[in-house]
């Protein structure tokens, strides 16, 4: 992750300038991600650039205006990294391209919008993964960037929504969004949509309400919330928290066990998380989900 971050920065930094940057001016722009001995940089940025050239990323060496002796710099001209969606920022457009490159949607559309949004593929790169595609991302992509409210049923109910964010996670996609009726966010699950998504041409304005983009465990998705006590055993505490991310939230025992305290939207694949630990984990709160665990692991006896 921490690579990624790096390369993202780069991308990003190297499109927003005007003028080609010096090795040493892009190591400035971007504290912390390179180290500061100058032969480790060097080596590193190197890695960089040509792991950014080979996922098809314009990066151009040229002439840095009014340097005396003549400096060369790095750039991406914008010219050769716009999409059709000029709504998008240089960090946005650079997460998108670096992402249609890394990541492959089922199907290897290239006319899609997640590709067209990302910037143009020279030739097909290899991929860390391809993940499945939903017949109605399209839409919510367009929705997104577009800032257009949608109209869909779900769950037997006439939903109207700002899109905030897609994601995937635990093999399903997302919809997070700013539920109008509700005033609050919610999260959709794709394949639970009754139907078709409706398009409007009403823009809105992104809500500062809008949820923290962050890495999350997959059961934190869905609109049913429970919150959920979960007392782990020490062997087993470092793993669980490193699962949950720097966002967990818990207490810590005397004999080193903790009690996570963790918010729950699709209690199936919490519940598989629970079963992982075997017997060094213990569902304390709330009493029904306790309840359904137990029921649950009676019934396949």
């Amino acid at each position: 992750m921490k690579k990624i971050e790096r390369l993202l920065n780069l991308i990003s930094a190297l499109l927003a300038t005007e003028k080609p940057l010096s090795r040493h001016t892009i190591r400035e722009r971007i504290p912390g991600a390179y180290s500061e001995n100058d032969e480790s940089f060097r080596r590193t940025f190197e890695r960089d650039k040509d792991e950014l050239r080979a996922l098809g990323i314009p990066i151009h060496l040229e002439q840095i205006p009014a340097t005396d002796p003549p400096l060369d710099g790095y750039r991406i001209r914008q010219s050769d990294y716009e999409a059709d969606h000029p709504v998008l920022d240089s960090e946005e457009i650079a997460a998108l391209h670096l992402a249609s490159n890394l990541v492959h949607l089922e199907g290897d559309d290239l006319d899609s919008p997640f590709y067209k949004m990302g910037g143009v593929l020279q030739g097909k790169a290899p991929t860390l993964s391809e993940i499945p595609s939903e017949s109605l991302i399209e839409v919510c992509m367009q929705a997104l960037i577009e800032h257009l409210t949608i109209f869909f049923n779900y769950k037997n109910e006439r939903r109207e929504v700002n899109p905030d964010r897609l994601v995937f996670s635990g093999s399903k996609w997302y919809l997070v969004a700013y539920d109008k009726n509700r005033q609050n966010i919610r999260h959709f699950r794709l394949d639970r949509i009754e139907g078709e998504i409706e398009l409007t041409s009403e823009k809105f304005e992104p809500s500062d309400k809008v949820s923290e983009i962050i890495q999350e465990p997959p059961w934190r998705f869905g609109e049913e919330e429970k919150l959920i006590e979960l007392k782990i055993n020490k062997s087993h505490a470092a793993w669980a928290l490193e699962v949950i991310g720097t966002k967990a939230v818990y207490e810590e025992l005397a004999d080193g066990s903790i009690i996570l305290h963790e918010v729950v939207r699709d209690w199936e694949i919490f519940r598989t998380f629970v079963f992982s630990f075997l017997d060094a984990a213990e569902l304390l709160k709330p009493i029904e989900c306790r309840k359904a665990i137990i029921d649950w692991l009676e019934s396949i006896q």
